[in-house]
């Protein structure tokens, strides 16, 4: 189960992501900064009565939150992580190039906000988790896909997943330049894949995405029906 503990910084982090609770927002303040940020569309200044609200979720976001806490292996760049699921699919005798990729964005349960990535299954076993977090932006490798699945279920060629993941590495400095949102938000809008169905299930996700971006709207469809990479993955 999630443990929720205040975390003096990021070098005593231990355990899972959390938020602390002194001198938090409101749920309640926390869904209506979400709603502003819906309606405003990066078209409008931040009212000065979220100021406070907006300072909490960057200095959670940049000084207490992780969602990489038991040394899964971070590959330090696009080619690094499209080479390690190609031998991985070669040594489970499959064409890396041929092979089909099942994908699902995730949502961890922090406390007063979530955090956001999408998983996609390696052929031969594990996961790669594409994250922004204080360890880098791109993929992690893991044993098994993070947290609850939300949304539909996707199905990536190699040519969506070489997309994907180049998408992932986020240049810049974590809590500055990017957070978990604005790498699930960016990865998504890369593979023309509206985010509305998984945005809306995700507190903060709206927000963050005013504070770090992309703040405009994509133009991508909402309609799962209308992306490719909502085809079945053989075998799944």
């Amino acid at each position: 189960m999630l443990r929720l503990v205040v975390l003096a910084s990021l070098a005593a982090l231990a355990g899972p992501a959390c938020a602390t609770v002194d001198d938090a927002p409101t749920e309640e303040e926390l869904a209506d900064l979400d709603h502003w940020a819906n309606a405003a569309d990066g078209k409008a200044d931040l009212p000065s009565t979220f100021g406070e609200v907006a300072a909490w979720l960057r200095d959670v976001y940049t000084n207490r939150m992780s969602a990489i806490w038991r040394g899964q292996e971070y590959l330090a760049s696009p080619a690094a992580a499209l080479t390690r699921i190609g031998d991985r699919a070669r040594g489970a005798g499959i064409d890396p190039t041929r092979a089909f990729y099942p994908a699902t964005v995730r949502r961890l349960d922090a406390g007063q906000i979530d955090h956001s990535e999408l998983d996609i299954a390696m052929p031969g076993g594990g996961v790669i988790r594409l994250v922004g977090d204080p360890k880098g932006a791109g993929a992690f490798v893991d044993r098994a896909a993070f947290e609850a699945p939300i949304g539909p279920r996707l199905c990536l060629t190699h040519a969506e997943l070489e997309v994907a993941i180049r998408a992932a590495y986020v240049p810049g400095v974590y809590g500055v330049d990017f957070v978990c949102h604005t790498v699930t938000e960016r990865v998504m809008r890369a593979l023309h894949i509206g985010t509305a169905s998984f945005a809306s299930k995700f507190r903060t996700y709206a927000a963050a995405r005013w504070l770090w971006g992309p703040q405009l709207p994509s133009g991508n469809s909402q309609d799962p029906a209308t992306w490719p990479e909502s085809r079945s993955c053989p075998g799944t």
